[in-house]
């Protein structure tokens, strides 16, 4: 005979209502929906280069547990209303703290040795005390959930390591204590499901640290120079070896247009939740674009510290444009009139493939064009149907008039820095 309920155990306990799963289960998506706010803009502050590709998945990860909690609230009778209000004070506190963290090392010992340990507790309390059988949605979410975020977690640690082994006694001596201050701040809130008992919050002391903004220049580590002009000091011969050359440095290039991206999830409020999910996809793709070209220019044995990596995408972003024409000039001037043919991506994957005749950049170049037909339907979503009412030409005059602002902007920044000598033209 087959066990009854396949298996399931424990199939006669009375598990939480689902009130009270509703509500854990909303603080605990709290945490992911601030993180992903908090690890955008982060990323864009933070000068080590490798951690600024782990906050964006984080940021992606994030926004994806949250969404997926969201809508499991949903159907657990709680409204997005309710669900996407703030727990309380103490939370709020306590993960504004987090986002004003002094330095990379203290936000990563926040983030990976108190936050997100304390998300995992409380689901996995959550996971004891649920009804098998009657809450098996919810269970089979966080059961797949707990894959991320023990990921997150061992990332995180490797992180924090590597910065530990750099750092002096004193800094690792106040990293502690910063620890133990956010621990405070989160019993204060009851922990990450609210349940335990909330103590008083405790003062700040040593750790009254200025608010978080974002700078005007994005930072590099010592590694690298960086340049506010596109392929300064890079040589390309106006040849097919030269256009294959770009396309490589174009790709990995794309981590300051992942920087704008940031800027504009950091600093953009009051728009649908849905918003935040696209553009915390958005950020993540575009990390990984730059990965492409860093990974082709490796093989292919470039020293990716040799020539300035370029930041100018987030600086035309935070110093010209803002957030909504930052985000205007992305989706519509750039990523919607790369769906055009010739050139546009697809002809860029046919020249990878065709006439370069590398495999790997020919990978890489098809999925940047899958990726980027999503992002132009972002553009479309967000800026043409949202924004301009579905007028497609007044999207595109106005996104025409990012591109004369930039050039002007950029013409000012050339007058400062050596101007690149290209026979060709990057996507971004």
């Amino acid at each position: 005979m087959l066990h009854p309920f396949m298996g399931i155990k424990d199939w006669d306990k009375i598990g939480l209502s689902v009130a009270d799963s509703a509500e854990r289960l909303r603080r605990i998506a709290c945490f992911d929906r601030k993180i992903t706010r908090i690890a955008a803009g982060r990323m864009i502050a933070c000068p080590e280069y490798e951690i600024k590709g782990l906050l964006a998945r984080i940021a992606w990860l994030d926004a994806t547990h949250h969404d997926q909690l969201r809508s499991r609230c949903k159907q657990l009778r709680m409204s997005t209303s309710a669900f996407d209000k703030s727990p309380g004070p103490s939370l709020d506190k306590l993960m504004d703290a987090v986002l004003d963290s002094g330095t990379t090392l203290e936000l990563l010992s926040a983030l990976f040795t108190v936050i997100k340990p304390a998300q995992i507790r409380a689901i996995r309390d959550y996971m004891e005390l649920a009804q098998p059988i009657v809450d098996q949605p919810t269970l089979h979410i966080l059961r797949h959930q707990l894959i991320d975020r023990e990921d997150e977690i061992a990332w995180g640690q490797e992180a924090i390591a590597y910065l530990s082994s750099a750092a002096g006694r004193e800094e690792l001596d106040k990293v502690q204590r910063w620890n133990a201050y956010l621990e405070q701040l989160l019993g204060a809130a009851g922990g990450a499901d609210g349940t335990g008992p909330q103590s008083a919050l405790p003062e700040a002391g040593e750790f009254q640290n200025e608010p978080f903004a974002l700078p005007d220049h994005s930072p590099r580590d010592s590694r690298y120079t960086s340049s506010v002009t596109k392929f300064r000091d890079i040589h390309f011969e106006d040849s097919d070896e030269g256009r294959f050359k770009m396309m490589m440095y174009s790709r990995y290039f794309e981590m300051s247009p992942a920087e704008g991206v940031a800027f504009v999830l950091f600093e953009t409020t009051g728009r649908p939740w849905a918003f935040y999910l696209d553009t915390a996809r958005h950020l993540w793709d575009e990390v990984r674009h730059s990965w492409f070209g860093e990974a082709a220019l490796r093989k292919l044995g470039y020293d990716v510290y040799e020539a300035p990596n370029w930041t100018g995408f987030y600086e035309v972003s935070k110093n010209l444009f803002g957030a909504e024409e930052a985000y205007v000039h992305l989706t519509v001037a750039i990523e919607q009139a790369a769906m055009k043919y010739p050139p546009g991506k697809r002809e860029e994957w046919e020249f990878a493939r065709d006439t370069a005749k590398d495999p790997l950049m020919t990978t890489f170049q098809d999925f940047d064009w899958a990726d980027e037909v999503v992002h132009a339907g972002f553009g479309k979503k967000w800026v043409i149907d949202t924004v301009y009412d579905g007028n497609m030409e007044a999207a595109r005059r106005d996104a025409d008039l990012t591109w004369e602002k930039r050039n002007r902007f950029m013409e000012q920044v050339s007058d400062r820095e050596d101007k690149p000598q290209s026979p060709f033209a990057g996507n971004y």
